[in-house]
């Protein structure tokens, strides 16, 4: 099932966000967003895998599912 995601980067990676990037979309990953000052990446994964711990490569320090909330707080 494909996820969507946001991914922070680890200090001192942030020079490297693009090529964190690309690896991403090598594994499959459509990627939406690359926020360089904030070290954050969000984009959606390809659906092969388990879960988005697979998705945390070189690079990345923290990955999880990004949601979208509702005005009255339920999930979509």
């Amino acid at each position: 099932m494909k996820r969507n995601f946001i991914a922070s980067i680890e200090r001192g990676s942030e020079p490297q966000i693009e090529q964190i990037a690309k690896d991403l979309q090598d594994r499959g990953c459509t990627i939406h967003r690359i926020l360089k000052l904030a070290g954050i990446i969000s984009g959606c994964s390809s659906g092969k895998e388990k879960d988005l711990q697979e998705l945390k490569i070189q690079g990345i320090r923290h990955i999880e599912e990004d949601r979208q909330v509702r005005a009255l707080g339920g999930e979509e």
